[in-house]
């Protein structure tokens, strides 16, 4: 489990990220959707307590900052520079000797299935085959809460397929993990997450179900257009040529909408993320710009 209460992160006197209040449930993924700049990789940073911020990261119920907490949280960051001059050995070697988490058979099964040299200092690896390596060592630890910052950056397809095994594995295998990842990519979304944030301008939304936003989000096309359809409720966007169609964030809203002024739907086609996702953050960056 995964809980934040008024997070906060300035610069000077302005606020970079929040404040955000959040609480994931275990046996979940979540994707934290948004574009570059969005506040992402800021707030994986404050979750795992790497930089300091007002508010409270609780991880299984301890505090981000306590032994308890960081026994708990698996963290994979965008960049690792404190690991690049090991060999993947030598992290074998401290985790072994100072991680309790740590579990030996399960890191040496994830190396071989990534094909990684384990006696090649880390800064002279590929930028996939070094992704490959800290999620390795990650995945390793026996934690509750695995927290990754767009783990599939620099990962070819067959990378980014078994990566997805792997987490999905470790759900199977851990009904208390929560896991959550940072993208801008919908179809890693539609692949693996159950639950969908949003963040823009350094604000985060509630979770909502992947699920619930393919049912919501549609095309509607209609018999014949209607007076003020272009803002009947949940509309985004509106067409008449060849025949009336409406883009809807809420297809039951807008529906009733259109029973109630006498039209007839013709037609209606859910949204896939791809099609969905970049609507909803193109409308966060336009309310920012308000």
């Amino acid at each position: 489990m995964l809980k934040l209460q008024d997070v906060t992160r300035k610069m000077g006197k302005e606020a970079v990220l929040g404040p955000i209040d959040l609480h994931i449930a275990p046996g979940t993924i979540t994707a934290i959707v948004g574009n570059n700049g969005a506040g992402k990789t800021t707030l994986f940073q404050a979750i795992s307590g790497d930089y300091p911020g007002s508010g409270s990261v609780r991880v299984e119920g301890h505090s981000v900052h306590s032994i308890a907490g960081k026994a708990q949280l698996s963290y994979v960051p965008q960049t690792y520079p404190e690991v690049e001059a090991f060999r993947l050995t030598d992290l074998q070697k401290l985790h072994k000797e100072h991680d309790f988490s740590w579990q030996d058979d399960r890191f040496q099964a994830i190396a071989r299935q990534f094909k990684l040299p384990m006696k090649k200092p880390i800064q002279k690896l590929s930028v996939g085959m070094k992704q490959k390596a800290v999620i390795a060592t990650q995945l390793a630890r026996k934690t509750n809460v695995k927290l990754l910052d767009e783990p599939f950056a620099g990962l070819d397809m067959e990378g980014q397929s078994l990566v997805e095994r792997l987490l999905l594995e470790e759900l199977e295998a851990n009904p208390n993990a929560t896991i959550v990842f940072a993208t801008h990519v919908a179809d890693e979304v539609q692949r693996l997450a159950d639950y969908v944030c949003f963040m823009h301008a350094g604000k985060l939304s509630e979770p909502v179900e992947k699920d619930w936003l393919q049912e919501r989000w549609k095309y509607v096309w209609l018999q014949e257009a209607l007076p003020g359809m272009d803002r009947a409720p949940g509309v985004e966007e509106v067409s008449v040529d060849p025949m009336p169609k409406i883009l809807t964030r809420n297809a039951l809203e807008t529906e009733a909408w259109v029973r109630e002024n006498d039209g007839t739907v013709v037609k209606r086609l859910s949204l896939r993320l791809h099609e969905s996702i970049p609507h909803i953050l193109r409308k966060g960056e336009q309310n920012d710009d308000e």
